[in-house]
């Protein structure tokens, strides 16, 4: 397994747009907001631009990321947004060169598939968290404070910080359990399903989220999960947030689906983490060996101490 080498306060970052584009003015404030929290910004020089669904063709947006990757005086890459894209470059992208730099890799969405293709490659760790835009104020004060102190290797494996744990529950078995996170997208990774990208998920906890889906989609997902046999093998499954926590009746429904879907196994399944397109985001490690335990509110990263100061 590969760890990142912690960012450095004051280091820099490279911003890269390898997905969707952007709204210019989001990403500027969002540079504004990098740079008062103390560090150096620098933006790809298709950061902003537009090409039909992407920011810019496949081979630019390719490059531009692997760039990022192989500069020295980069410190830590940032997506700028996901949307749509990731999967047109996973054939071609250089994970050896991402995996070499032992930069910090924060993403999310969309990048769900790049992100879990460097884990099947190379067990390298990234990190799943708040997009580079959303540093403009989409994302809460402290879902900030906690990504730095995980990204600068200050967390002393606390995932928590001091983000809400109100909506945690569990939905079935003890609300505990160990093993290799994998955080990531619903959507996305039933699109992985079949490809070569696909990590093998055996014995993880997999961690889910999405937005914008009705509940007939997410049952769909969740039963091709299951027909596919990764239900199955897990270790555990969380459940972050797919924006049905104010309508009864879809949260009833995620519920039913996550249970009919998972019928004939035991492990934990807990639900409400804030982790999602929300205000409220962990910066959660993929591939990493966490342990999760709800009688003493306590979500742990284990790792080397040599890799966290």
């Amino acid at each position: 397994m590969v760890y990142p080498r912690p960012l450095r306060r004051g280091g820099k970052i490279g911003i890269c747009t390898p997905a969707g584009p952007v709204v210019e003015e989001r990403l500027r404030a969002a540079v504004a907001a990098l740079q008062s929290d103390g560090f150096d910004v620098e933006t790809t020089p298709s950061a902003y631009d537009k090409y039909g669904l992407f920011s810019a063709p496949d081979d630019i947006r390719r490059q531009e990321l692997e760039d990022l990757f192989a500069r020295d005086d980069i410190g830590a890459v940032f997506s700028a947004r996901g949307g749509v894209g990731a999967s047109r470059l996973l054939a071609t992208v250089d994970t050896g060169l991402i995996t070499r730099s032992s930069k910090p890799f924060l993403t999310f969405s969309d990048l769900t598939a790049l992100q879990w293709l460097l884990f099947k490659r190379h067990e390298f760790v990234t990190f799943a968290g708040p997009l580079a835009v959303e540093w403009d104020g989409a994302v809460s004060e402290a879902s900030r404070r906690q990504a730095w102190r995980v990204l600068c290797g200050e967390s002393n494996g606390d995932l928590w910080g001091d983000l809400p744990r109100e909506s945690l529950g569990v939905l079935r078995g003890p609300g505990k359990v160990s093993g290799i996170l994998m955080p990531g997208n619903l959507s996305m990774a039933t699109t992985l399903l079949g490809t070569p990208f696909m990590p093998d998920l055996r014995d993880t906890i997999l961690l889910i989220e999405d937005v914008n889906e009705p509940p007939h989609r997410v049952d769909r997902m969740l039963f091709h999960l299951r027909n596919a046999g990764v239900l199955q093998k897990l270790r555990g499954l969380l459940i972050g947030d797919f924006g049905t926590e104010l309508d009864p009746l879809r949260n009833d429904a995620l519920r039913t689906s996550l249970l009919d879907a998972t019928e004939g196994t035991n492990y934990p399944i807990i639900c409400g983490l804030p982790f999602g397109h929300g205000p409220e985001r962990m910066t959660l490690p993929v591939g990493a060996p966490v342990m999760l335990d709800l009688d003493r509110m306590q979500f742990t990263m284990h790792v080397p101490q040599m890799e966290l100061v």
